[in-house]
């Protein structure tokens, strides 16, 4: 009886730890702009607009955007569900947070990270065990990168000229791109 329950406690441990490794599905994140040279300022819009009081297309309608209207934009979320796995297939060193320059992981061909959200020309934000790191020029060819099975949905909240706050899923914006 004692094996048994050792090994019921074995078998649901290894279960937690392994459930502890994969992000939260969906995974929120914050301030990411996903894109290269994406920049949250003064934007444009190119076309009517709906603006949400809430991240959700089926919250109420705040205002709508016109086309050539001006408005803030104050930041955004990058909604991901299923984050994509990524199989590191040969050592590398990589993983890099706010602040360090050089990379923070060493990883080995069968490792698994979990692509997060894009953050353009081959980088983006990645999960592994348990912390949030953004990935140098190393990982760009890892296989999974092409993020296969994700959705992503980006909310961007903008401010009106007339200061009201809400939420939008829409693209057609210009200036959001700090490159031109």
């Amino acid at each position: 009886m004692k094996k048994l329950i050792f090994a019921v406690c074995v078998t649901s441990a290894a279960k937690l730890v392994a459930a502890q490794e994969l992000p939260p599905n969906p995974y929120e994140s914050w301030g990411v702009c996903p894109f290269e040279c994406c920049t949250y300022r003064e934007w444009t819009a190119d076309a009517d607009i709906p603006v949400h009081e809430k991240r959700s297309e089926q919250s109420r309608i705040l205002y709508r955007l016109h086309a050539g209207e001006r408005v803030d934009a104050l930041t955004g979320v990058v909604v991901t569900k299923n984050p994509a796995p990524i199989h590191i297939d040969h050592a590398v060193n990589d993983g890099f947070t706010k602040g360090s320059e050089r990379p923070l992981l060493s990883f080995k061909p069968g490792d698994v990270i979990y692509m997060l959200a894009p953050l353009g020309e081959g980088f983006y934000l990645y999960w592994y065990q348990g912390k949030v790191y953004r990935s140098g020029i190393e990982l760009a060819a890892m296989p999974g990168v092409e993020g296969n099975g994700m959705a992503l949905t980006w909310w961007k909240q903008v401010r009106n000229k007339t200061g009201k706050l809400g939420w939008t899923r829409s693209d057609h914006f210009q200036n959001a791109d700090a490159c031109g």
